[in-house]
């Protein structure tokens, strides 16, 4: 297919990952960023970018609108938007105008009905898009998404990057550097700092990895806090270098599963998981991953596998074996995105 694909270019992006799989895929792919040159997730936006953003109308820094406008859309079979909450219903209104057989997708991991993701831009949209695709599986419930519009829903796992998330041997070094016995790699919130806290103030040795974490320096001796994020090759040897590896759910985007619930057992590393019904189906307890309910099990569980090296080995290899099997790399499901998007503008 020939596929325009409009998303972030942020280093690290999970969206720079999708864009290598459609070309792997055999597709001709023109790439148009959402983020301006040289943006990242540790560079601070301005004061007024970020009051745009809570009034929910986001500044196109990177001029998306006026990219798309001066683009041919016949050139392209379908046009897929990685979660770029910038783009107008003039501008879509537009590309259909050119080509009526463009296929118009989106796609996000995000929870798109909570207002913080949702700016008045794309709600404005929705109805344009022919296939809307969403990581949220209640997303798709009818009073969800098609409430607001989308007129065809799809609900996909998240997925994971074959050639990066893989299983690597390390080292001494590498477990010195990147080890731990417990890890945690994300953002700092803090519902996740609290658990952190409590399992450090039980006796067990914790090590954090993301952005936002500096206050939580020297809280606890049994808490490393690095305070920078791990991309790439350094977030899989983190994985890899540590017993257990946290997976907390972000209650406030009401997840049931997230991008690492994927990744940490496609590296062959061990997933402790905060529990969701969801992921228990996807990755069963006690064979493929492990599940926490609260604080206090959180400890009870993590003290369980620590003493286990053998059982802790068995249920991180099946679940890579697990993830292989129901398909959910980058392509594969990328696959099926496109197949349910043929024949629908």
């Amino acid at each position: 297919m020939r596929i325009l694909f409009v998303a972030e270019s942020v280093p690290g992006s999970r969206s720079l990952q999708r864009l290598d799989a459609l070309r792997q895929l055999g597709h001709s792919v023109r790439f148009v960023p959402s983020t301006p040159e040289g943006h990242s997730c540790e560079r601070v936006p301005s004061l007024a970018y970020r009051i745009s953003y809570r009034l929910r109308v986001p500044f196109d820094l990177a001029g998306v609108n006026a990219t798309l406008a001066g683009l041919d859309a016949r050139e392209f079979d379908l046009a897929l938007f990685d979660n770029v909450r910038t783009v107008r219903r003039r501008t879509l209104r537009g590309m259909k105008a050119i080509n009526p057989g463009l296929s118009l997708v989106w796609i996000s991991e995000d929870d798109m009905v909570n207002p913080r993701h949702l700016s008045h831009w794309l709600a404005a949209a929705i109805p344009l898009f022919d296939l809307w695709v969403t990581t949220k599986s209640f997303n798709a419930e009818p009073g969800e998404m098609p409430a607001r519009g989308a007129r065809r829903v799809l609900f996909v796992n998240n997925s994971y990057d074959p050639s990066l998330h893989r299983p690597v041997t390390v080292d001494d070094g590498d477990r010195a550097r990147f080890g731990a016995d417990i890890s945690f790699v994300g953002t700092f919130e803090a519902p996740r700092a609290a658990s952190l806290l409590h399992l450090a103030r039980a006796g067990l040795n914790c090590r954090v990895w993301g952005n936002g974490w500096g206050g939580m320096a020297g809280a606890h001796s049994g808490l490393v806090v690095e305070n920078r994020p791990v991309y790439g090759e350094d977030y899989v040897r983190v994985l890899c270098a540590s017993k257990i590896n946290l997976c907390f759910l972000r209650h406030f985007n009401r997840d049931r599963q997230t991008t690492r619930s994927i990744e940490i057992p496609a590296c062959g590393a061990f997933m402790m998981h905060e529990r969701s019904e969801e992921m228990a189906a996807l990755l069963p307890s006690e064979c493929t991953a492990a599940y926490f309910s609260d604080d206090g099990d959180l400890v009870a569980q993590c003290r369980r596998w620590l003493a286990d090296d053998a059982s802790r080995t068995a249920v991180a290899v099946a679940g890579l074996r697990r993830v292989q099997e129901l398909g959910l790399g980058h392509g594969d499901v990328l696959s099926r995105v496109l197949a349910a998007a043929k024949g629908l503008s």
